[in-house]
């Protein structure tokens, strides 16, 4: 199989061009590049759906309101549909030709342009974009920030192509930094700018150190849901066993759809979990987000997507809802508000009883689906203990009340822990199985674990010799995603070929475990 085409990492540019880069105009052009995904060629049934850039939308948006008003973005991923083709002989790339991204970046000729390292699985995408953007644009700075990127810089900024890269949260770091280079601040040394890394002043920092943005913001929904032909950016699919078959089943296909991100952070700390370095819990802002949803309202938007995992678990979320559910009423039930995206048991109970007035309230404010996530019933792995705080029968009268008003139940599930055994796995299935054959729940997803950088799984797995951060880099390039089972990266006590199996018969709804192997 043919490798997919990728720019040459140029010469390391002279401090003089590095100069001319850090020196902007005081109207900069800005584009926001949305790097490609990479899905290994044994797991292409598992390809997800067309994901709104969260990160284009704060970052873009905080640039706005600094006053950069020249803003533009591209979404590499989706912009050409499903065009999916070979990245190496393990792994394949979706998104838009190399030609088209040359071509945008041509015609637009930025002075600056933004990338988000969002996803170590999609690390040599997003790599490839760097090139792509200085083959394209040799003067332009080109910056990038995200979860990966903030964890792993000297993997970016070992690329001369990359001039800086940033920290955290990057909405204020970003505008700091790029009003200084414009000369709309007095000039500082980047260095000292917090959270502005670059391949000269990178050193070790620590999560608790990375700046956090000011929430309250607005988000550049225009200029990313929308084409600058005013076409709609992003399509609806309809994936196997997936959560949205609910919503699709309802006739939704041809309603627009925008994602909710209502609190940022994670409490849980989970040790397999990317939140682990976030743990405080931070609203995003009622007013704010009810105020986007009435305006999207007006754009046509009919489906919120809720990607918060711990929505409703902090009281502004709930306040949020009862907005929901009051507007809902006021258009006549034009919203549908879901949670494809994993949400926590305890936000549905008041004590060991399920929470009547909060569902009632969900379902009022047009709910249809609730996701779950459980990940295992095994005491040796279940981070959340939840089956220590609930019992069977508790949680079973969940499901019944959930469905009881209408509500999808949706659970979400993972395989593949360290040192997890084939029984321990296969009696998670005949947990998932029952509740299916009984009716207590509608569905449930399943992927395998993935050891992200800075995770306590994977700081284990290299103190425990699995593989180093050098191997580890090298085997992102041979398939790592949350629904293959690499060989290189099984470390359950399920032989490999197995749990592959396991996997493949999950993710196409088949709970017949018999014949494994």
């Amino acid at each position: 199989m043919s490798s997919l085409p990728s720019s040459p990492s140029l010469p390391l540019p002279s401090s003089g061009v590095l100069a001319q880069r850090r020196h902007l105009p005081r109207e900069p052009k800005i584009a926001f590049l949305q790097p490609g995904q990479l899905v290994p060629l044994d797991a292409l049934d598992a390809l997800h759906s067309f994901n709104v850039s969260t990160p284009g939308l704060a970052i873009l948006g905080g640039l706005m309101d600094a006053g950069f008003a020249d803003v533009h973005f591209l979404d590499i991923a989706c912009e050409h549909g499903d065009l999916v083709r070979p990245f190496n002989d393990h792994v394949a790339y979706k998104g838009m030709a190399d030609a088209g991204v040359l071509s945008w970046l041509g015609a637009l000729q930025p002075d600056v342009v933004l990338l988000t390292s969002m996803f170590t699985c999609d690390f040599p995408a997003t790599d490839h974009a760097v090139n792509l953007a200085r083959q394209a644009l040799p003067k332009a700075l080109i910056i990038i920030g995200g979860r990966h990127a903030s964890l792993m810089p000297h993997w970016h900024l070992a690329n001369a192509n990359l001039d800086l890269l940033v920290q955290g949260e990057g909405e204020q770091t970003l505008a700091t930094l790029l009003s200084v280079l414009a000369g709309r601040q007095p000039h500082v040394d980047l260095g000292q700018i917090p959270g502005v890394l670059t391949a000269e002043n990178l050193g070790s920092v620590s999560p608790k150190a990375w700046p956090e943005a000011k929430l309250g913001g607005t988000f550049a929904w225009d200029t990313v849901l929308f084409k600058p032909d005013g076409g709609w950016r992003y399509k609806e699919t309809i994936l196997q066993n997936s959560p949205k078959d609910f919503l699709y089943k309802q006739g939704a296909t041809a309603l627009r759809s925008a994602p909710l991100l209502p609190t940022r952070g994670c409490p849980l700390a989970c040790r397999f979990c990317g939140s682990h370095f976030t743990p405080d819990m931070r609203p995003v802002g009622v007013d704010r987000l009810f105020d986007d949803i009435k305006r999207l309202h007006d754009q046509g938007v009919r489906i919120y997507y809720n990607i918060s995992e711990n929505f409703c678990l902090e009281p502004e979320d709930r306040k949020l809802v009862r907005k929901i559910a009051d507007f809902r009423d006021k258009v006549g039930g034009e919203l549908v508000l879901t949670n494809p995206n994993s949400t926590f048991l305890p936000t549905y109970m008041q004590g060991k009883t399920p929470d009547l007035e909060h569902i009632e309230l969900l379902r009022r404010a047009g709910t249809d689906l609730i996701t779950i996530s459980l990940e295992t019933f095994s005491p040796r792995f279940d981070d959340k203990k939840l089956f220590k705080k609930y019992t069977m029968d508790q949680v079973e009268a969940l499901w019944r009340q959930l469905r009881a008003v209408g509500l999808q139940v949706h659970l979400y599930m993972m395989t593949g822990f360290p040192e997890q055994t084939l029984e321990e796995l296969l009696s998670d299935i005949a947990q998932i199985r029952d509740w299916l054959q009984r009716g207590l729940i509608d569905a449930a997803s399943w992927s395998n674990l993935l050891y992200l950088p800075g995770t306590p799984y994977y700081r284990d797995a290299i103190a425990k010799g699995h593989f180093d951060e050098a191997l580890f880099r090298e085997w992102i390039y041979k398939g790592f995603n949350f629904f293959a089972v690499p060989e290189r990266f099984n470390f359950s006590a399920v032989p490999t070929p197995v749990l592959r199996e396991v996997l493949a018969r999950l993710r196409m709804g088949n709970y017949d475990m018999t014949g494994l192997g």
